[in-house]
């Protein structure tokens, strides 16, 4: 069984008993505390919400994110496009990944609508919430 340790704060005189009490009588003490302790009721745990069926389903989609070799690829296909050193298929496979990608924040934010519905609140509060911003297109006329 592993072991924690913990600190318990006593009076000074109650410590410095037990610091100066021989071995066996400081086991003893530990052995009782440990009775005593055993007879205490732990203390309420915070029960996990448990989402309906609906709300998990929404999470997923407000969760889903492409896949990390995906994501890799898109964001140097971006810094190629800004570095001006795209061809012409790297431009139109970056187009399809971004149509892709805005389809998914577009699924995702429904999702916070329809959760946002769910929980009675404004999209903006869930979003809040669930602490996630929309990313802002940036278009560069350079």
């Amino acid at each position: 069984m592993a072991t924690r340790s913990s600190v318990i704060q006593v009076e000074p005189e109650l410590a410095e008993a037990f610091n100066s009490a021989p071995k066996r009588q400081k086991e003893r003490v530990k052995s009782a505390m440990r009775g005593l302790l055993k007879l205490v009721p732990p203390a309420p745990s915070k029960k996990a919400s448990h989402l309906s069926k609906k709300e998990s389903e929404l999470f997923l989609k407000i969760n889903r994110c492409f896949p990390e070799d995906i994501q890799k690829r898109y964001d140097k296909l971006k810094a190629k496009r800004r570095d001006h050193l795209l061809t012409r298929a790297e431009h139109q496979e970056l187009a399809r990944l971004t149509d892709e990608m805005e389809q998914v924040w577009v699924e995702r934010l429904e999702a916070v609508v329809g959760l946002a519905k769910l929980r009675r609140k404004s999209p903006e509060e869930m979003l809040k919430e669930l602490e996630i911003e929309i990313p802002q297109r940036k278009y560069d006329f350079r």
